[in-house]
């Protein structure tokens, strides 16, 4: 009896110590999703020449590119819902799949920088894009 209740309160500890690192886990996977998304909005540079793109190359307002990165921001959002968010950033991120939905990519972008902070925090900064997020606010422009 004594070997099954330790059996038994080993099982339960081992499944509350490892809840945290799943909830982990899903962060920064939401945290990758996110980071590609704002990578894929973001506009062509400008180099001040004459020519100041690659032609080839599609950027943060091409329609397809709006909708892939929506796309991750949905599944980021999916991510995030199960890895313990809390309610600003999920709030953000909602705004950034709603304007991505609208094809509005610049609002998409700066709302998903907003929810890039705060998934960032949850996650104690670690995670590709956690070093460029906005600091202060959830709005910085670029």
């Amino acid at each position: 009896m004594k070997k099954l209740m330790f059996v038994t309160l080993g099982v339960a500890a081992l499944a509350i110590g490892s809840t945290p690192i799943v909830a982990q886990a899903q962060v920064a996977d939401a945290i990758q999703a996110v980071n590609d998304a704002i990578v894929e909005l973001t506009d062509a540079p400008g180099r001040g020449l004459r020519t100041t793109v690659d032609l080839t190359k599609r950027w943060g307002s091409d329609v397809t590119v709006i909708d892939s990165a929506t796309a991750k921001l949905q599944d980021g959002l999916s991510k995030a819902q199960s890895g313990g968010v809390g309610a600003d950033g999920m709030r953000q991120l909602r705004l950034a799949v709603d304007y991505g939905k609208a094809r509005m990519h610049k609002e998409a972008r700066l709302s998903a920088q907003g929810a890039l902070r705060h998934l960032c925090v949850a996650n104690q900064d670690q995670g590709p894009g956690c070093d460029k997020a906005p600091k202060y606010g959830s709005y910085t422009a670029p």
